[in-house]
């Protein structure tokens, strides 16, 4: 049995003093202040019930604080990452975004697979394309004393790597960026659906080019990798391709965002890290803390208790990261950045089984950035007038970040 509340279905074994309507694509405030909206949902319950999501209308739990979050992204047996996005059913098809979409120990073949070309080593040899294409746009920006920070650093930069990594043309950036923020940021199922048909079809054009003619990229790893001495199937090729081209043109680009939007709000921060680089670092960790942009789902696979509350089978439960790691139980005055902070233990790339593949090589650009911007620009703010556009839903971030330097 169910009930209606305010227009919405709750289910019935959802305690009513534990229903809020919140969705993280449309909060009251998602706009302007969305972590001090976030910090607050730690006001009240460890655990509350959405009828209201931006991707499951059959509404979510939402947990809130980082030692639940680590238990249940641990559980795999009781909380499974099967249709965590569902991309393909857009499609009407019914391929996983892999490694994500599904859950150990299956997975742990596609991790294998993967892991070569996200280690320590195998980034450190980006380093110098990196730093010399940071130079590049930061170049480009002090021909004059102003920038709109996403569009001429914040997205080009991580984004043009990671095409290069893929071996997808540069020239073609900007409808790639669209078809994403289709796809993550749009939450209309026709716009989504398009975008996702966009993708894959430019995909599979990209996949039968490389089969034919390999080069040194990641298609062409994946379309001749195997897992288990198997070569890869084609639902198991676009899977893994689809999420490695929606995730990479995402979420370093919005947390570059934010962490030059606290930067220009801070120049005292800014004076901090101009004097003593050897802190970029450690900054860099506190602001991934400090302004988490992933929200991820589990999926409960059998009737159980968890964080004092009955959630059944097939119910869904989202994990905000942002909540996690402005959870003052874990981090002491968890509004206020503290460079120095120890220990750090952040959720900003996940946790357990699916903690985020591409962590090297996010820090590896993420430092390089801070490390140029602050030593080859002056001391920048924000344009006065120009209010930061910002979003939520499943990767928040920045659309706008007007910035201005020097008199």
């Amino acid at each position: 049995m169910s009930r209606d509340t305010a227009g919405f279905t709750i289910p019935a074994h959802v305690p009513q003093e534990l229903v809020r309507d919140f969705n993280f694509a449309t909060f009251d405030g998602v706009a302007t202040d969305p972590y001090q909206v976030v910090a607050d949902l730690h006001n009240g319950p460890r655990i509350f019930f959405t009828p209201n999501d931006y991707a499951k209308p059959e509404g979510t739990w939402v947990i809130t604080r980082a030692d639940d979050m680590r238990a249940l992204l641990s559980d795999t047996e009781r909380f499974s990452s099967k249709e965590h996005a569902n991309f393909s059913r857009l499609l009407g098809e019914t391929w996983p975004l892999l490694p994500l979409e599904v859950d150990p120990p299956n997975h742990l073949a596609y991790r294998k697979l993967l892991n070569p070309l996200f280690t320590p080593q195998a980034i450190e040899k980006l380093s110098g394309d990196i730093r010399e294409l940071a130079d590049e746009l930061i170049d480009e920006m002090k021909r004059g004393n102003e920038s709109e920070f996403m569009a001429s650093f914040g997205r080009k930069l991580p984004v043009s790597i990671f095409l290069k990594l893929m071996g997808l043309p540069l020239d073609h950036m900007s409808q790639f960026m669209e078809w994403v923020e289709g796809l993550l940021h749009s939450h209309t199922l026709e716009v989504m659906a398009g975008a996702a048909r966009n993708i894959v079809e430019y995909l599979q054009e990209a996949i039968e080019d490389r089969a034919k003619n390999p080069r040194e990229d990641i298609i062409s790893y994946v379309v001749n990798g195997k897992v288990n001495d198997r070569a890869l199937t084609d639902d198991e090729k676009i899977g893994i391709i689809f999420l490695a081209f929606s995730g990479g043109l995402d979420t370093v680009a919005s947390s570059l965002g934010f962490m030059l939007k606290y930067l220009a709000e801070n120049p005292e921060a800014q004076a901090k890290l101009r004097s003593n680089p050897a802190l970029i670092p450690s900054a860099m960790e506190e602001l991934y803390r400090y302004r988490s942009v992933v929200v991820t789902k589990r999926r409960a696979t059998q009737d159980t208790e968890f964080a004092g509350v009955l959630i059944k089978a097939g119910d869904w439960v989202t994990c905000p990261t942002m909540a996690a790691n402005l959870d003052p139980n874990e981090f002491p005055e968890p509004l206020k950045v503290d460079f120095e902070r120890s220990p750090n233990r952040h959720l900003a790339f996940a946790f357990g089984a699916h903690r985020c593949l591409g962590v090297n090589l996010a820090r590896r650009e993420t430092v390089i950035a801070l490390e140029e911007i602050l030593k080859r620009l002056p001391t920048f703010a924000i344009k006065e007038g120009a209010m930061p556009k910002m979003h939520g839903g499943g990767v928040f971030g920045v659309d706008e970040l007007h910035m201005v330097w020097g008199a």
